[in-house]
Formats: C-alpha cells, structure tokens, sequence
C-alpha cells in the first residue's frame, strides 16, 4: 500500500508539473514553482493537487512564472486566514489583474469573501499621499478606473507581509 501511495503520489507531481510546464510554454520554469509548492502543501491547510490547480488558474491570468508560487502562496495565506475558498480569492484576483484595474464586480467579490479591500485601498493611498482618502474617495476612483492591479497587489502584499492583517491573524 505504501508503494501504490508513492508512486500515485509521484505520478501526480509529474503531471502537474507537466500541466504548468505546458501552460507557462517551458519546463525549466514549471520545475521550480512546482516543488515550491509542493512544500508549502506540507504546511498549509491545503493539499498539493488544490494549489497547483490554483497556480494553473493564477497562470492563465497571466501571472508570470516568477511571481507564481508567491501569488499563490500569498493567496493561500489570505484564504486560509479568512477560512474561504481560495477559488473565491483566485478568480477575483485574476480578473482584477486580467481587466488591469479593479472594478466593482471584483470590491464586490472580495467583500463577500471577507477582504475589507476598499478601507485597506484607503489606508494605502492615504499613506502615498499624506492626506485622508475615505472609503468613499476610493470607490470614486474605482468607477473613474483609476485604481490600478499595481495597487490592489499592493495592498495584498501588505496584509501578508509581517505586520500585515493576515500575518496578525495567524500570530494569534
């Protein structure tokens, strides 16, 4: 049985890394990311076969090959934190990056999936410009375009990074 569990288990890392080597166009970039996460599965509350489609998924949104396996690392953290699908997370995130800026469809979705998204844009662009920016400026800018993928990723590297909303959460 330990034999079938190794190989089904190999036979698995295999295929992924084929499935992302065929969607990023080379192996040598797949290799790397694939093993990455296959250690982040050992200590996240998620399995390998989960993450590797959600890196599969963040590729097609055209996350590029170096910043796959933090994105999805990144995302996962938010996910688990929240105790929400990460499909959820995935699918918002990449059509925010898709449409190169945020939309209300994507505030919408990342507020039903526990993300306060437009009070932590408000604190970001008031720490850029030394003034108090409201929630209210903020969804403004969202229907004049005027906030950016670059922002939105901004802000969720702030709340993985130490110190961050979800780093605290999972210090607690």
């Amino acid at each position: 049985q330990l034999l079938s569990s190794l190989v089904r288990v190999t036979g698995e890392f295999e295929l992924q890394k084929t499935t992302l080597a065929a969607m990023l166009g080379d192996l040598n970039k797949a290799e790397p990311v694939i093993t990455r996460i296959q250690g982040l599965a050992v200590e996240s509350p998620f399995q390998f076969k989960e993450l590797t489609t959600y890196a599969k998924q963040l590729s097609a949104f055209s996350v590029p090959a170096e910043e796959l396996y933090e994105t999805t690392k990144m995302l996962a953290d938010i996910s688990a934190g929240l105790g929400v699908g990460m499909d959820r997370i995935v699918l918002a995130y990449g059509q925010v990056r898709s449409a190169a800026f945020l939309r209300g469809q994507e505030v919408r979705q990342f507020t039903e999936a526990g993300i306060h998204l437009l009070q932590e844009l408000a604190d970001r662009f008031t720490a850029l410009e030394g003034r108090a920016v409201s929630t209210a400026d903020v969804f403004e800018r969202i229907s004049k375009r005027m906030v950016t993928f670059k922002d939105v990723s901004a802000v969720f590297k702030s709340m993985t990074d130490e110190g961050g909303t979800f780093y605290n959460m999972q210090e607690e």
